[in-house]
């Protein structure tokens, strides 16, 4: 199998302040961590960013004419990577317009990481993945396949991800990301918390995005909200549909992800009772994207 790596962002440089080693600019490090932590429109810039710098180094992506595949792993809520294959999706399809339609593929997670890896040390993380089962939910044999991630640091995600993909048969397999880190940064033992928690300190920081109907639920941070002390405090200013589907979200992350929440759990199902039917929605209440959409929301 081979693997060919496209990175918008090759970054170097402190963790404090790492700059992108092709421009010298700094790294939009606020606009990246809003992403983690589903800004939407954050997504967009990024994706396109990805995609375009996809096209630029695979222009054989426009005429080739198997399918692309976009292999995303998850158990039930999406990563933020997901978010970006879509928008990379998007542009896939417009540049390969006539041509099988760039499609994002379920890499079905037996479970769900409850570290943080980005304050994980990578003993902790192969510990972490050694527990998860990986499954493709559709062949990959004979497709472009494009995985789409938004930060290489260590390299052990993708490792795991590309030995699915070669079980499955892929044979060419392309790792499109975000950024990624020199030897040097990938060193930092802080730069992947740095960059997460540089705008969002606090999942009260993600509410200007909720309101603005910028928002998509995600893993990062479901798991970000259940686990800290502001649990209620966001939900008690958050639009009702939101809070419903976050209580959605997690049910159906099953009982071992719950029981890992206890606190963040019962401040959840406070804030909605009668789950699971629906609130009626309010006159003017927005906060996000609808799945699969870049111009509709809830």
């Amino acid at each position: 199998m081979t693997v060919q790596r496209v990175i918008a962002h090759p970054l170097t440089g402190p963790a404090s302040r790492p700059v992108d080693m092709r421009t010298g600019a700094a790294f939009d490090a606020e606009t990246y961590s809003l992403m983690k932590h589903g800004d939407f429109s954050a997504a967009l810039t990024f994706g396109a960013e990805v995609a375009t710098r996809l096209l630029d180094e695979c222009r054989w992506l426009l005429t080739e004419e198997r399918p692309v595949l976009l292999p995303v792993a998850c158990h039930v809520t999406v990563p933020s990577c997901h978010l970006l294959a879509e928008v990379v999706s998007i542009h896939l399809n417009t540049a390969r317009k006539g041509m099988p339609a760039a499609q994002i593929t379920d890499v079905h997670k037996s479970s769900v990481t409850h570290i943080d890896y980005a304050r994980s040390t990578e003993a902790e993380r192969r510990r972490d993945l050694s527990g998860i089962a990986f499954e493709l939910v559709e062949p990959v044999t004979g497709a472009n396949v494009v995985v789409v991630d938004d930060i290489r640091v260590t390299g052990m995600a993708e490792q795991t991800m590309l030995s699915v993909l070669e079980g499955a048969g892929a044979t060419r397999v392309i790792a499109a990301y975000v950024a990624s880190c020199d030897d040097a940064l990938a060193a930092e033992p802080s730069i992947e918390s740095r960059l997460n928690t540089a705008r969002v300190r606090s999942v009260l920081d993600v509410l200007p995005v909720v309101r603005s109907g910028h928002f998509r639920v995600t893993i990062r941070f479901l798991k970000r909200l259940l686990g800290e002390p502001e649990t209620a405090e966001f939900l008690a200013q958050c639009p009702r549909p939101l809070a419903w589907e976050l209580r959605t979200q997690a049910e159906r992350n099953g009982r071992d992800f719950v029981a890992a929440y206890p606190e963040g759990m019962r401040a959840l199902r406070e804030a909605t009772p009668g789950w699971p039917e629906r609130p009626e929605p309010i006159e003017g209440e927005v906060w996000g994207w609808r799945m699969g959409s870049t111009t509709e929301k809830h």
